[in-house]
């Protein structure tokens, strides 16, 4: 059986990496080829199987096809999440309630409502929405939204255009949500509670999610395998010790009680986060570790383990899309490999002759399955996020044990006790100012790793990859017993060690790359060489919690190692292009800004030139400020061989200006201007720069329809090879004394099925 599982398991985790998904007409050969295989090569059998289960699986949840993407939807969903909510919009998800019995797995749609009613969890709505598809912005380093909602089942996104309220919510987890949320609004950590108790992050403002991220802390207020933990450590150790005190037994009556008794608390914990799919993983896990640590038969905590991750996959196998699947699967590996590996049973711990060699061993337990868990989920989250705190670990080994010893119990008893005094009537709602002080600590802390210099310390793929493989030598030294073999294991610390060498002696070369962002409907481009970068735009801010330069332009810089940004070119004032201009300075502060835009300018846009580390970057213009589209930033960067030109948002007017001035504009690479509109890329521009290769910002699927197609038949015309930004992701040309080498996101960098573009129709069988 172990066989199977772990031939089933590897062969899900693996899809993680397949460029595609099998095609439906080869899983009758895969489910046949199994079961023939099942007895005599299990593990064969469990892969073959393993595939026709995820496709079977994909066919079900991805064929949500609406009848009319033209026209506005109508759909039936019950409330399941509010997602995030300001003065004007709500983000919610929504499970939809299923038309058909042929439909086996429920599906979710994240929708926004503008200057929504007021609207609870558990509430049933009919809704006409704008649908979208899921397909979002892809770039090294940034957040990748598509994968993260297929791991929550959601299938697709819209804007609601109108709804009705069906049937008001019976949900017992909605109403102490209502009831909570007023007093939980006047505690200073009253957002941390909900979400610590009730996994609801809505009260979590911006400036509190930086401070999570900051310190790596994120995990301690999101519902995982830790928390469930805890409670189930705690849950069993307080009624194994009453049962012991109260009936003590020879037998495993009190061990199973005690388990049994775990389960249904966790159970219950795991309803009042929502039962959202991190949540139901992790309890799955736990439930099954629990059974399996109660039965007579033995099993080693690796088949343990082994089956808890079995059960997992072959229950969601998109659950391995999931950060949260990793952070829990670790929090509770760490946690049973801790208890086994130091030989101390939780029925004989009770039972220690000596008070304090019991307590001794309570305590060394305790310690090391708190350090362990500090350090894995640091660095898991490391691994995850493209960075750490270099303050992170610490505040870790700090607060782990102080949630797992203090919060998390105060924060159960205090809800219990606040329900209990519900149901007689009495208004108890003050008891949570305990738990309210029991977070100043943490809230404290805060406010000081945030002003210690380096509080974020982004890391490279490079240096990912080579950390990796360093800890990978590390634990083969340590555990190879002949010396040969520890010589063998030390090849994989050469990968750090070189990156590390690069970093402080940087290497000066010819190669230089052009990084075109995937920013939506906007324009970012990225002159990466030795390390250094120049920026031409920053993309588009919304509001005060969303800019692209802090979501995509950030991360990709911080995720190809650029450890400087010398100059920042606003090209003008449009917030498609200048948006996340004040995150980029505040990130780079000794930026120099070319720009005509007053607020940011150090330097002008009248033409002039540049050296910078072997290229020649020139501004051509405009020959005279002005405003609006033509007052764009024009560059073009050469080094001698390759040529690329940048000309921002001209149209028309500003084309014929720099035909006239008899400017040599030939390049091989283009970025079209004003994202391929039909007012700009006339014949004559075309032309005039001959385009090798053109490159379209363009969001996919945009309300403006760029490129336009007669724009695109023009540089067809001329020869010109074309990729666009919102169908390839983020576009790489990397240049050298060689021809051009060209890598887009979804083709080359990351080729994942997950990754290609959904639409409606097409989610069966993305591109």
């Amino acid at each position: 059986m172990n066989r199977f599982m772990f031939g089933f398991s590897a062969i899900i985790l693996s899809a993680m990496l397949w460029p595609s998904l099998p095609p439906l007409l080869l899983l009758p050969a895969f489910v046949l080829s199994g079961t023939i295989l099942l007895r005599r090569l299990p593990i064969i059998a469990g892969a073959l199987l393993a595939v026709a289960w995820i496709s079977i699986y994909a066919q079900q949840l991805l064929t949500w096809e609406p009848l009319n993407t033209e026209q506005n939807l109508v759909v039936r969903g019950e409330i399941i999440s509010l997602v995030s909510q300001n003065s004007d919009w709500l983000s919610m998800d929504i499970r939809l309630l299923r038309s058909s019995s042929s439909e086996l797995l429920s599906k979710n749609l994240r929708i926004s409502w503008k200057k929504a009613p007021k609207i609870q969890l558990g509430e049933i709505w009919e809704f006409e929405i704008k649908a979208k598809p899921i397909t979002s912005v892809l770039n090294q380093g940034g957040y990748n939204q598509q994968k993260a909602l297929l791991s929550r089942h959601i299938v697709g996104k819209g804007s609601v255009q109108g709804g009705r309220r069906l049937s008001v919510s019976h949900s017992v987890r909605a109403k102490i949500i209502t009831e909570l949320m007023p007093h939980l609004r006047l505690l200073e950590s009253g957002d941390l509670i909900l979400a610590l108790l009730l996994g609801d992050k809505s009260l979590i403002a911006s400036d509190r999610w930086h401070s999570l991220r900051v310190t790596g802390s994120g995990h301690l207020v999101a519902i995982s395998g830790l928390h469930l933990s805890v409670v189930a450590a705690w849950a069993f150790m307080g009624t194994f010790s009453l049962l012991s005190y109260c009936s003590p037994q020879f037998g495993r009556r009190n061990l199973l009680l005690a388990a049994m008794l775990s389960a249904i608390i966790c159970t219950m914990y795991a309803y009042l986060a929502g039962f959202a799919l991190p949540t139901q993983r992790a309890l799955v896990m736990l439930l099954l570790l629990l059974i399996l640590s109660t039965i007579k038969r033995f099993s080693s905590p690796w088949e343990r383990l082994l089956a808890a991750m079995f059960l997992l996959l072959l229950f969601d196998p998109f659950c391995c899309l999931s950060a949260g699947f990793w952070l829990s699967f670790l929090a509770l590996s760490i946690i049973l490999l801790t208890i086994s590996r130091t030989q101390v049973s939780i029925s004989n711990i009770n039972t220690e002759h000596s008070r304090w060699q019991g307590f001794r061993q309570k305590f060394t337990l305790f310690w090391s399955i708190q350090w362990r868990l500090s350090l894995g989920l640091g660095l898991l989250q490391a691994l995850f996020f493209g960075g750490m705190s270099p303050y992170g670990l610490l505040f870790n080994f700090l607060f782990v044990p102080w949630f797992s010893i203090v919060v998390i119990p105060l924060s159960i008893l205090s809800l219990v006790m606040w329900g209990a005094a519900m149901a007689i009537g009495f208004e108890l709602s003050g008891i949570f100012a305990i738990v309210d002080i029991s977070l100043a600590p943490m809230l404290y802390a805060f406010t000081i790793f945030k002003q210690l210099p380096s509080a974020w310390f982004p890391i490279s793929d490079k240096m990912i990859m080579a950390f990796a493989l360093g800890l990978m030598g590390l634990w083969l030294i340590t555990h190879s017993i002949k010396v040969k073999w520890k010589l063998v294991s030390s090849v994989f610390l050469l990968p750090a060690l070189l990156t590390l060498w690069s970093r402080l002696v940087p290497m000066t070369h010819h190669e230089w790359r052009v990084h075109l962002l995937d920013v939506g409907q906007g324009l970012c481009v990225v002159i990466e060489k030795t390390g250094r970068a120049w920026v031409y735009d920053t993309g588009a801010a919304y509001g005060d919690n969303f800019s692209y330069a802090e979501r995509v332009i950030l991360p990709f810089l911080y995720s190809r190692g650029i450890s400087d940004v010398d100059y920042l070119v606003l090209s003008h004032g449009d917030n498609d292009h200048a948006g996340g201009a004040n995150k980029l300075i505040e990130a780079y502060p000794s930026v120099k800004v070319i720009t005509d835009l007053v607020e940011f300018s150090d330097i002008n846009c009248r033409p002039k030139g540049f050296s910078w580390y072997g290229l020649e970057i020139k501004v051509l213009g405009p020959k005279q400020a002005q405003g609006g589209n033509d007052g764009s930033c024009v560059l073009s960067v050469s080094d001698g061989y390759h040529r690329l030109l940048l000309p921002g948002d001209i149209e028309v007017r500003g084309e014929w200006a720099m035909l006239n001035e008899g400017l040599s504009l030939q390049s091989e690479v283009l970025i079209a201007p004003h994202h391929g509109s039909r007012t700009s890329s006339t014949q004559a521009f075309i032309k005039s720069v001959s385009p090798e290769l053109v490159l379209f910002p363009s969001g996919f699927n945009n309300r403006y329809g760029f490129p336009k197609q007669d724009v695109v038949n023009r540089y067809k015309l001329s020869g010109s090879e074309m990729l666009i930004s919102g169908r390839e992701g983020q576009i790489s040309v990397l240049f050298n004394h060689e021809p051009r080498q060209i890598k887009s996101y979804r083709t080359d960098l990351a080729p994942f099925w997950y990754n290609g573009l959904f639409r409606f129709g097409e989610l069966a069988d993305p591109e």
